[in-house]
């Protein structure tokens, strides 16, 4: 009972954070942040296909993901008279600013080198969580342009970033990290199921049968833990391929698989994750180390057979010299134990008599040919193989497997969500703990456990298929509440026109993904709530008839198809589980559709007033008025707020937030929470460099307003940098 209270107090748990996590993710209640994967170029100064007229000092370019040390950009002038190929005026390497991680920060020649033209800006980046390189060109003229191109600023991807393109390599980068998702998905599911069998159902089960389940299962273990080794090495110098051919350099750079593993963060969760992979392999060469040695064989005990003709039947005698006139070698303790096991094992036997000769006849060949399955009938059997798991086992591979997952999770794409980061993490572990419960369970179920129930446990077997499913049925459940929970966020966060279904090839994926989930339900609910209840009559009606009856003979028969219509279940639910983890290495490869915001040409070519002129808002009952100073780019600038009733007096008793972001490109939201100071009306923000106003251009600088006993209010003002 404290076992079954345990697992239901586990299932508790996952699915009231299941519903916590529902409601911070349902836009209802907050808005969801886009999801962001790989790093792509989401802005530029100066902005991709403008023209200007002063050289600038250093390329910056701006990412929607945090980026990696090892990115770099190279900037090549193109004028008259000029290189074909461009001249590279690099003032140096490329660095990304302590302040801003998705900043990435190119030093140009002196401008006085620096010759009027056309240029263009190659980059390539590694996104700091997931690893994934992406690269792109960038272009600006310095005056006129020399290639034909009109000037007009353009920003998206076409122009920005080169996407992911299905060649050679990144095949073999999908079909690997698929193969890799199976056998982790596979090893947890064994991982899960035989934990149920230890702590959901082990009361009620005979210990050698779980022993006897665990020994079939270890050899797929072995299997699973060491493709997951190889193909995490495999993984990670695909990636360094993939880096490799954005570098434009040739093969396999052994530099750039340094980079990756040592100035990532997926570098460091990966070196985490194959110390767990490696860890877990030792404990499970050491949980089975002792069952892998020879044990003795079982005695059989014939009819009017004497234990010491037993005995010498067995080979024992004649393997250690025993009995034969030969002194037993003291010397050796492995030796002296052995003795003292077969002198116990004789003394046993003869406890228990000779077998009648009578009683023995009619099974004298079943007693003669022992049977491995049933060992713990024979008489006089000697059975040194532990008949129990330890519990604590159970527990140590849930933990391991938890933690591997883990590591995949701080790496996956929703971790790099800049709000809410944690709860995006928390759920894409679940979803994983979910699909291994989900898939890698059925896996197990229809592959391994239903056809070697018949042979483990062949008067049994139904009762403890239906005793398994029934403790299953609830952690799946669980499982298939928290995929539910995580498509429908998926699809909130990537998908924001429905012409990306079809044109998007991430779009595609997911479409396909979410088809395949429909049908695995449609199944899953065909084999736990009609075949499981089918399955749990049959065994109810099956011991009522006499044995020796034709309609017991029946019942069987049709229990048979049953369980085998049940197996087939498992089969298809395990191979669209396949196909499902298939279509996620598609889009990890794609990474999520990227969304511009409208570009307003006219606001990066005209001039607008200067920001440090005063703005004022009329919002509800206040008047607000806003001050930028020195309103340039690049240095610390004042933000200074006056609040204001309706009759005139000012207000001194608010909390203001403010929040700044570019117009025409993510830049980043910088936030700052502003109180009255000596009873004054006016609310001071200072940003230093960097810190916001990081670019000239039109920025959003939005208030949040709270009085005390009064609704909250909201203004907005534009202010334009120089």
């Amino acid at each position: 009972m404290r076992h079954r209270h345990f697992l239901r107090l586990l299932l508790t748990s996952l699915l009231s954070l299941s519903i916590l996590l529902t409601l911070a993710w349902t836009p209802f209640f907050f808005q969801a942040p886009a999801a962001l994967a790989h790093a792509f170029v989401i802005g530029s100064d100066p902005v991709d296909g403008s023209t200007i007229s002063t050289a600038p000092t250093t390329i910056r370019i701006f990412f929607n993901a945090d980026i990696s040390p090892a990115s770099i950009a190279h900037v090549y002038a193109f004028a008259p008279g000029g290189p074909t190929g461009g001249r590279l005026v690099d003032g140096g390497r490329s660095t990304i600013p302590a302040n801003n991680a998705r900043e990435l920060d190119t030093p140009l020649l002196s401008p006085s080198a620096l010759p009027q033209g056309s240029y263009e800006v190659k980059w390539t980046a590694i996104a700091a969580d997931d690893g994934h390189a992406t690269h792109g060109l960038i272009g600006f003229n310095l005056g006129y342009s020399v290639t034909g191109l009109s000037g007009t600023p353009t920003l998206g991807p076409i122009t920005s970033n080169i996407l992911p393109q299905l060649n050679l390599q990144g095949v073999l980068a999908i079909m690997w990290e698929w193969l890799t998702s199976l056998a982790l998905i596979f090893w947890i599911g064994i991982v899960i199921i035989e934990s149920l069998l230890v702590l959901g159902v082990g009361a009620s089960l005979d210990g050698g049968i779980i022993v006897s389940l665990k020994k079939q299962g270890r050899p797929l273990q072995w299997l699973c833990l060491s493709a997951l080794l190889v193909g995490e090495i495999i993984n990670l110098i695909l990636r360094g391929a993939l880096l490799t051919a954005a570098l434009t350099l040739p093969g396999i750079d052994m530099a750039a698989i340094r980079q990756l593993v040592f100035e990532t963060n997926y570098g460091h969760l990966w070196l985490i994750r194959m110390g767990l992979i490696c860890l877990g392999l030792i404990f499970l060469w050491w949980t089975t180390r002792g069952q892998n040695k020879p044990h003795l064989p079982a005695l059989q005990t014939r009819a009017g057979a004497s234990p010491a003709r037993t005995l010498q039947r067995s080979g024992l005698r004649s393997r250690i010299g025993y009995g034969r006139g030969l002194p037993p070698p003291w010397s050796s303790k492995r030796f002296s134990k052995l003795r003292q096991e077969v002198a116990e094992a004789s003394a046993d036997v003869e406890e228990r008599g000779t077998v009648q000769e009578d009683a023995a006849k009619p099974d004298r060949e079943a007693i003669e040919a022992p049977s491995s399955t049933q060992s713990s009938g024979n008489t006089g059997a000697i059975n040194r193989a532990p008949t129990t798991v330890p519990r604590w086992h159970t527990l140590a591979w849930l933990i391991l497997a938890g933690l591997v997952l883990l590591t995949i999770a701080f790496s996956a794409d929703t971790a790099q969500l800049a709000q809410q980061q944690i709860s995006a993490v928390v759920l894409n572990w679940l979803q994983l703990l979910a699909q291994a419960a989900w898939f890698g369970g059925a896996a197990y179920l229809g592959f391994v456990l239903l056809p070697l129930l018949p042979t483990i446990a062949s008067d049994s077997h139904g009762e403890l298929l239906v005793n398994v499913l029934r403790s299953y049925t609830p952690l799946l459940l669980a499982a298939l509440g928290v995929l539910c929970i995580s498509e429908l966020f998926l699809i909130e966060t990537t998908i924001s026109d429905a012409s990306q279904w079809l044109n998007d090839p991430y779009g595609r994926a997911l479409l396909i993904n979410i088809l395949l989930l429909v049908l695995m339900l449609i199944f899953t609910g065909y084999s736990f709530f009609y075949l499981l209840p089918k399955l749990r009559r049959q065994m109810i009606l099956l011991p009522v008839v006499n044995a020796d009856l034709p309609v017991r003979r029946t019942r069987r028969s049709v229990l048979e198809q049953t369980e085998s219509s049940l197996k087939r279940a498992m089969h298809i639910l395990a191979i669209m589980g396949a196909f499902v983890l298939l279509c996620t290495a598609f889009m990890g490869f794609f990474a999520p559709p990227i969304v511009f915001p409208p570009l307003d040409t006219g606001a990066i070519s005209s001039h607008p007033t200067n920001g440090q002129a005063t703005q004022t808002q009329q919002v509800g009952n206040l008047s607000v008025s806003l001050e930028v100073a020195p309103a340039q780019a690049d240095t610390s600038n004042t933000v200074i707020i006056t609040l204001k009733d309706h009759s005139g007096t000012p207000v001194t008793d608010a909390h203001v937030r403010i929040s700044t972001n570019m117009e025409l490109m993510n830049m980043g939201t910088a936030r700052k929470d502003l109180l009255a100071q000596d009873g004054s009306s006016t609310y001071v923000a200072v940003f230093s460099a960097g810190q916001a106003f990081s670019m000239a251009g039109s920025w959003d600088v939005t208030l949040s307003i709270q009085r005390p006993n009064s609704a909250p209010v909201q203004a907005q003002f534009v202010v334009t940098l120089q």
